[in-house]
């Protein structure tokens, strides 16, 4: 995870050694904590997985019996999960900086598609067990999980204790982001701002919403942290080439969140309906969905800015983000409370808007503050700005499209769908008009990947 200019150069044990204390922190949510320190440690994981286990079944409201079966299995399973998942989690970090990319990609599709499929099996054939099959699905997806990286990478490295106090500053750092990326979900279970019909729907919502996130930002942002922390070094200017490949990220990433606001505004409807059946169309789902849009435009400029900062930060400026964290998890806080007794479900995702924009901010005026090599002829952060044309076109495309909601989607859902593509086709022709570079960067991409194969 260290800046490295060559493959020679990096010292793998140090690599894990942030690795280990990173990732402890990294998606402690409803899965209470899949850490990843070092192996030896897998004891004080499964007793904290245990301790928050007992915490959520005894000191947090439960569902009724009548609404599901086999919850507390359902809670106990994952956290034995968690267990067997920090194994694997060290290796992961390895893999990422060795550039593994496809072990990633193997590993995460068997693992997702196994878990999906065996689930979605088990539900057909016992449709009153749900939670028995989620069970029985996550547990065979994360053995696979595990095996799969310990078969292509069995290592342990020793602690370099030399790192030890970056690793501390990515600890701090995962534990604050992770509070400001989960942190509704915590209030909302902790605080009952919502009831369990409710907390479902926002659920749905959400993770239906978070499809792009999922499978297409996070990729992208994981590959260009790997990118910057190999090609740029912490504390000195911004090279030409860094300057080039952050401006096209910026500039490919805000261009399809805007495209997800502009579309997403009036198809929300029509997409939860075809998801869910006219039930889940006519409740609030649909302004969930809206605001929800908005917000993936906000992850995915968000995450293209804290890629490139947490590749060039030194340790006293990382400790300095993190005190800046501090901050923003207050104000995360705060407008959390204020926005769902005011709006209700919305008011998270206004919440997390908000979350976003200030950590948008900061790294911003970061990325802003740092001195340019002479040879970078165009400031990076300018990709943010969509070109004149485009910007057209998807104020055109979002008036047309909501004109159509209005008029033409109660009475025929096909001619909606054909008003959103063609105004689909204007926007794609624009952006490929005004952005040839973008283009054949991309066309490369797919060639090299041809040649590849």
């Amino acid at each position: 995870m260290l800046s490295s200019r060559s493959d020679k150069t990096h010292d793998w044990g140090a690599v894990l050694s942030v690795g280990y204390t990173f990732w402890s922190v990294r998606n402690v949510d409803s899965r209470f904590a899949r850490t990843a320190k070092r192996s030896s440690q897998s004891d004080t994981h499964a007793a904290v997985s245990a301790a928050l286990a007992g915490l959520w079944l005894h000191a947090l409201s439960q569902p009724a019996p009548e609404v599901t079966s086999d919850y507390r299995l359902g809670v106990w399973v994952t956290a034995a999960m968690v267990a067997l998942e920090t194994a694997a989690q060290p290796l992961v970090i390895l893999a990422q900086a060795m550039l593994f990319v496809k072990l990633k990609v193997v590993a995460d599709m068997v693992s997702l598609c196994s878990r999906v499929a065996l689930k979605a099996w088990l539900i057909a054939l016992y449709p009153s067990h749900a939670i028995w099959a989620y069970c029985v699905g996550h547990a065979v997806s994360s053995a696979l999980l595990v095996v799969i990286y310990y078969g292509t990478l069995l290592w342990h490295p020793a602690l370099d204790r030399d790192q030890l106090a970056l690793t501390w500053s990515f600890f701090k750092q995962g534990l604050l982001k992770q509070l400001l990326t989960e942190g509704e979900r915590y209030l909302m279970t902790a605080f009952h701002l919502l009831d369990f019909s409710e907390q479902g729907l926002y659920d749905v919502v959400a993770n239906l919403g978070s499809l792009a996130a999922r499978f297409l930002f996070q990729p992208i942002e994981e590959n260009a942290y790997v990118y910057f922390s190999r090609t740029v070094e912490r504390g000195k200017p911004v090279s030409a080439a860094a300057g080039r490949v952050l401006h096209d990220l910026l500039r490919a990433m805000s261009l399809l969140g805007l495209v997800a606001v502009t579309f997403g505004w009036s198809y929300s409807h029509l997409l939860l309906r075809l998801y869910g059946g006219a039930l889940l169309a006519a409740g609030p789902a649909v302004s969930l969905l809206r605001a929800q849009c908005a917000y993936v435009l906000l992850l995915a400029v968000n995450g293209v800015l804290e890629c490139y900062t947490f590749a060039v930060m030194r340790q006293e400026q990382i400790n300095g983000y993190n005190r800046k964290m501090v901050l923003l998890s207050v104000i995360f806080v705060i407008s959390t409370g204020i926005f769902t007794r005011l709006f209700g479900g919305v008011g998270f995702i206004l919440a997390n808007c908000v979350n976003m924009l200030t950590r948008i901010y900061v790294c911003y005026r970061f990325v802003a503050g740092l001195p340019l090599e002479p040879a970078v002829s165009v400031p990076p952060l300018l990709g943010l700005r969509p070109p004149a044309a485009v910007a057209a076109a998807l104020v055109t495309a979002g008036l047309l499209a909501a004109g159509s909601e209005s008029r033409l989607y109660p009475s025929s859902a096909a001619a909606h769908v054909a008003v959103g593509a063609l105004c689909g086709a204007a926007v794609v022709a624009a952006a490929v008009y005004s952005e040839p570079r973008l283009l054949q960067a991309a066309r490369e991409r797919v060639g090299d990947k041809l040649k590849r194969s």
